[in-house]
């Protein structure tokens, strides 16, 4: 018979899950190990943390689709236009700057600023400093186009996250910042780890 460090060791141990209707008890596998993540050898509430991120991202890609409608355009070509309307200065922006605030594939980022161009938002020129690339910025029309959206979304933002004070939302920056590095090592473990199992 197992005894209780060696079935810890593989997660097959019961533990209480917590619910709205009460405790409930599971002898599933564990989904994660660390301490900090395991309330009383349970990760129960790390998998209601996870359930929730997953919702409320799914409700962010709907609020940034809807965006995208009110103006036209999908939800990415709005995201990445709004991003280079924050991020062209003076002088306009690159493509790899987009694609790296955006967490996005510079031939991606590429593609959808081509969109932007080809509807007269977004205009490229030749960076003086580097004629191999170039630099985009909001054309007339696409400031118009988000001047026009900015009312609307100050009040679904406003309402996305009312939960926010001052202190949580410093916290949920950091934190948001962390989890995204987090998130790109984690994934290419997981693709490290698929491709050893679709090599066997």
């Amino acid at each position: 018979m197992e005894d209780v460090d060696s079935r810890k060791e593989s997660g097959q141990v019961k533990r209480a899950i917590r619910t709205d209707k009460g405790d409930v008890y599971s002898t599933a596998p564990l989904t994660v190990s660390r301490d900090a993540l395991l309330k009383r050898g349970s990760d129960g509430d790390f998998r209601v943390m996870v359930h929730n991120m997953l919702a409320f991202s799914t409700r962010l890609e709907a609020v940034r689709s809807s965006f995208g409608t009110l103006v036209g355009l999908s939800g990415i070509q709005y995201t990445v236009l709004i991003s280079i309307a924050h991020l062209q200065g003076e002088d306009g922006v690159g493509v790899k700057a987009i694609a790296d605030h955006l967490s996005l594939s510079g031939a991606f980022a590429t593609i959808e600023t081509g969109k932007l161009v080809k509807l007269e938002l977004v205009e490229k020129r030749v960076n003086p400093n580097d004629r191999r690339r170039v630099l985009l910025s909001v054309t007339k029309k696409g400031s118009a186009l988000l001047a026009g959206l900015a009312p609307v979304q100050r009040e679904v933002n406003d309402l996305l996250f009312e939960a926010l004070n001052d202190e949580t939302f410093a916290q949920l920056l950091q934190i948001s910042h962390d989890l995204v590095e987090n998130a790109d090592k984690a994934a290419a473990f997981a693709d490290y780890l698929s491709g050893m199992g679709a090599g066997k």
